[in-house]
């Protein structure tokens, strides 16, 4: 892995701290941020997309919990590791912080080497997962067995938070590589870790149809489909601005389906 090019965002109030940790980091190569405060590191983050975050728990206005909760709030961020730093009387808090979606944690104080170890380990799983190989476009599913029925219900992890969804509210669900976004007749759309083949797999196939290899429909939503170019057609949703062009490949089910 190559550590030149990770950036690595500070966000601590404690100067002495602070300089440390950049000293370790940057004498590792990695490619250092440092924000004094909550606010000032939310806006850093945005500005820069650090590979990794290291926040302090307790700091003067916004928190470390505060922190974490607005960044996972941007699907950017849902993927990118978060490490807490906590004093031993916090330990108590950090499971807080775990179903907020944090990765990891460091007690201060902290020796250099811990640190870098967990920086790295963190580093390496998330380089892992964006490295991951996608489904091939010409492959077709195999062993396609529904698990769920157009009625029921099930859980959808959502920031290490447990949503209930039924299953005839899915309008679509569009893969984000490892991840994938899962939009509902409510308008709401929530980010899971979730590859878009198991979907596939689940989803009962009466209802829900995979209209290219990053996206699957529900049949139910569909308001109308139109012809293409080159013999595919797009698909308009209800409740949805955006429209889908289903690929050639997938074509033929569609129009078993729906046209003549």
């Amino acid at each position: 892995m190559d550590i030149k090019k990770k950036k690595i965002l500070i966000i601590e109030d404690e100067y002495p701290v602070r300089i440390s940790i950049r000293e370790i980091l940057e004498g590792a190569n990695y490619e250092v941020f440092a924000a004094s405060d909550g606010l000032d590191g939310i806006q850093l983050a945005k500005e820069i997309k650090p590979n990794l975050i290291i926040c302090d728990i307790m700091m003067p206005g916004l928190t470390g919990f505060e922190v974490i909760e607005k960044l996972k709030k941007e699907e950017i961020f849902n993927s990118i590791p978060f490490i807490f730093l906590s004093a031993k009387a916090e330990l108590s808090d950090l499971r807080n912080g775990m179903e907020l979606g944090a990765d990891d944690y460091i007690t201060k104080p902290f020796r250099a080497q811990n640190l870098l170890k967990t920086v790295e380990t963190r580093l390496q799983k998330f380089e892992a997962i964006q490295q991951r190989k996608v489904e091939p476009a010409d492959e077709e599913p195999e062993g396609k067995q529904s698990t769920l029925t157009e009625n029921d219900r099930l859980f959808i992890n959502v920031k290490n938070k447990p949503q209930i969804v039924k299953v005839c509210d899915i309008i679509c669900i569009k893969a984000q590589g490892e991840y994938s976004t899962v939009c509902l007749i409510s308008g709401t759309k929530l980010l899971t870790r979730k590859l878009i083949k198991q979907w596939e797999k689940q989803l009962p196939e009466n209802v829900f149809l995979r209209i290219h290899r990053s996206t699957i429909i529900n049949l139910n939503q569909i308001e109308k489909i139109e012809k293409w170019y080159n013999r595919s057609y797009v698909v308009h949703l209800k409740n949805i601005d955006e429209n889908f062009v289903i690929s050639q490949r997938y074509a033929s089910k569609i129009k078993t389906n729906f046209i003549s």
